[in-house]
């Protein structure tokens, strides 16, 4: 199949032009697509039916461009990849480098700290999988078109121009890339039925005040700090193989081969991810508002409408109570994790002993994610408990939907924790050095917290500030400040003692009355 990929790199470059961008390609052709066929040869199939995203016509932030295709060997299972950017300097000062992620190279041998807690290592190869490590090498650069140095030290490449960038200006960006992927129970790896990639291809780092965050891959929680871009990507596979992950995708074949391209588009998201398998089965079922949910999965003991009817009350209780999605399309695709589920922009990895397991909670949780970690941005790394624990909360009203089980469930949750002195919010997840101490803080604390203040505000209080919340930093990043600001601002009192006891102090408050 390589012997494709001078072809593919002048698509790259002709989708990318003279300085266009992903938004500059026309949307009109995918409005109308054929149902959905695995077998489908034909060029240019389409193999999603939802209609173009609304978000395409909303008012957007600034963002950036990403165009990237991925030619995947199976049987090698290896991946060359060929990324074009069009980054535009919104720092307000002269950047004299550019950072990206390359978060897949926490992966190698070398790398530390691990991405994942030394009691789950076991599960990273199970049984009859080969071990090993993964890697990504970056082997060429260029900026506008010429050649340029950079630094590739662990999860961060440095690129070095040779002229500063100066605040407002637009630069292509190229990147030529290889990759390893070993069998692997992670957001990127694979099983003897498909390879999935979630955080995988290299991605501009955040410019904050104090520079470029290049915050390690810590263990806990979803270590990403990322704004929203657009996406074209375009994935190379043996035809047999079926390609589900972020956007609207179509798909072609070149004739005479064994390959099968799909194209994805996808607007305003903060990640690409993806999956690849000859043996996925799709169902799709659609919300009141016609997103479709398709679900991608290999087992043959699933209980899929059980699946179905979860994914779609849960999409339907976050739209009816935080606010609508934008993007019209959600994929859940069957994987094998160390934990539960990993989401990312339009897509759910969920483990398949969750799926077995029939309860689904954490299914729910990364379609949960898609409000507040996908669509509002936080710093998830230094302040995990934002969109932690509102999703957390929200979600608790899928499964409890009464007064008296939800009050009967933070209940729960209060007594398993309440001796505990050590559950601060304001530190980052590189002060967690096991799951239990992330889970109990960041997670049950967190929600607890939100729960409380719920009760505090009143339902109608509480769910004006959810709302507004969601629809004043949609594609934007939210910080802790901001939400406590809006907070005040709907209740129409302080709330700074509220949230010095949860935030600052290791303890965990006693549950309040309603008002």
């Amino acid at each position: 199949m390589l012997k494709y990929l001078p072809v593919l790199i002048l698509l790259a470059f002709v989708a990318c032009g003279n300085g266009g961008s992903v938004e500059d390609s026309p949307m009109d052709e995918y409005a109308a697509e054929a149902p959905y066929n695995a077998a489908q040869e034909t060029g240019g199939a389409a193999v999603d039916e939802a209609p173009v995203a609304a978000v395409e016509l909303m008012d957007l932030p600034p963002h950036n461009d990403y165009i990237i295709t991925l030619e995947i060997d199976t049987e090698t299972r290896t991946v060359q990849g060929i990324s074009r950017i069009n980054f535009t300097n919104r720092a307000g000062i002269p950047l004299e480098d550019i950072v990206l992620r390359v978060f897949f190279n926490a992966f190698t041998e070398e790398h530390y700290p691990r991405p994942y807690f030394s009691d789950q290592e076991w599960r990273l190869s199970r049984r009859d999988w080969e071990r090993g490590f993964g890697y990504m090498d970056v082997h060429y650069a260029s900026i506008n078109n010429e050649s340029l140095d950079f630094v590739l030290d662990g999860t961060v490449l440095t690129l070095l121009p040779s002229e500063p960038i100066a605040p407002g200006q637009t630069v292509q960006l190229l990147l030529q890339y290889n990759a390893y992927v070993p069998n692997l129970a992670h957001r990127t790896g694979g099983n003897a039925h498909s390879m999935w990639f979630g955080m995988f291809v290299p991605v501009l780092a955040v410019h904050g005040q104090d520079g470029w965050h290049t915050d390690a891959y810590y263990p806990a929680g979803e270590p990403f700090f990322l704004e929203t871009a657009n996406y074209q990507v375009t994935v190379v596979t043996p035809l047999r193989y079926i390609v589900a992950g972020t956007g609207l995708a179509t798909e072609e074949v070149i004739e005479d081969t064994d390959t099968r391209i799909t194209h994805f588009i996808a607007h305003m998201v903060r990640d690409f991810a993806f999956a690849i398998s000859p043996y996925f089965i799709r169902e799709t079922i659609y919300t009141d508002s016609g997103v479709s949910i398709l679900l991608y999965y290999y087992s043959d003991n699933l209980r899929v409408e059980h699946i179905l009817d979860v994914a779609r009350r849960s999409m339907e209780f976050f739209e009816e109570n935080v606010g609508n999605y934008p993007y019209g399309r959600v994929s859940i695709i069957e994987v094998d994790l160390i934990g539960d589920m990993a989401a990312f922009s339009q897509a759910v990895f969920v483990d398949t002993r969750h799926f077995a397991q029939g309860h689904l909670w954490w299914m729910a949780h990364g379609l949960g994610d898609q409000w507040f970690a996908s669509v509002v941005g936080t710093n998830r790394v230094a302040e995990p408990w934002l969109d932690e624990g509102l999703t957390r909360f929200v979600q608790a009203g899928i499964f409890y939907d009464s007064v008296e089980s939800l009050r009967g469930r933070m209940e729960r949750e209060w007594e398993s924790i309440y001796q505990r002195r050590d559950l601060y919010l304001n530190v980052g997840l590189g002060a967690y050095t096991n799951r239990t101490h992330y889970a109990y803080a960041q997670g049950r604390k967190a929600m607890l917290m939100v729960y409380s203040l719920y009760r505090q505000m009143g339902e109608e209080a509480f769910w004006a500030l959810v709302n507004r919340y969601y629809h004043e930093f949609s594609f934007g990043i939210a910080t802790v400040q901001d939400f406590i600001r809006i907070a005040e601002e709907t209740h129409g009192e302080s709330l700074q003692t509220f949230f010095q006891q949860w935030i600052y102090h290791g303890t965990v408050p006693d549950l309040p009355e309603a008002r």
